[in-house]
């Protein structure tokens, strides 16, 4: 089974689209978050979800989204890159600080979210996009190991001499990069990783895997 990653470019978005990053990242160095995020972070978590499914374990959408951040978070945390994650919890955080949450008050954020996955409220923008920003602010703070994650879709890590940090800048360009580094990386620690490529596009809005 072979995956494609879809990833749209911040740079190659038209106004509006670039607007509405801006209204939810924040304007402040918008194309390096934008970046850090989705040609780097997201990357993994994207990746994530085809690990999963190789593996046949079995969550609710809900739980399936939390544990991809939480696989994508421990794996560079794995590989000492702490001072990127640094970066995007606080990004992450003065975000959240200044949204109000979409919960009803007395439903936690988990029993919220599961409650209208499948109703036309997911598809609000802010409320989705909160549900995305605050797990993967969620796994930035619970800090798992990374032999932890795994065990939860039953792989056991192995040590490996031939991880390879990837220190290409941080861009559109070198998401590729990160993508066959991460993957490489995790096989190499005994993780079944399917065949995914990367397809950029100029939609900053497309940002999935899916199963080619």
């Amino acid at each position: 089974m072979k995956y494609v990653i879809m990833s749209g470019k911040f740079e190659s978005g038209n106004e509006e689209q670039q607007q509405g990053y801006k209204m939810l990242f924040g304007a402040e160095n918008i194309q390096y978050f934008f970046d850090l995020y989705f040609h780097w972070y997201n990357l993994v978590h994207e990746m994530g979800h085809c690990i999963v499914e190789k593996q046949s374990a079995e969550f609710s959408k809900v739980d399936e989204e939390m544990y991809v951040n939480s696989l994508a978070v421990a794996y560079y945390r794995y590989m000492g890159e702490d001072e990127k994650l640094g970066q995007l919890k606080e990004r992450l955080t003065n975000i959240l600080n200044q949204v109000p949450a979409p919960m009803p008050e007395g439903e936690g954020f988990v029993d919220f979210y599961t409650r209208i996955w499948n109703t036309e409220a997911i598809n609000n923008v802010m409320i989705y996009g909160y549900f995305q920003l605050r797990s993967v602010l969620e796994a930035l703070k619970n800090e798992k190991d990374l032999d932890a994650v795994l065990k939860e879709i039953g792989v056991e890590i192995k040590a490996s001499e031939n991880l390879e940090k990837c220190t290409a800048e941080i861009k559109s360009d070198n998401a590729v990069h990160f993508l066959e580094t991460a993957r490489k990386n995790l096989i190499s620690l005994g993780v079944e990783v399917p065949e995914i490529r990367l397809e950029l596009v100029d939609n900053p809005m497309i940002q999935c895997a899916r199963e080619e």
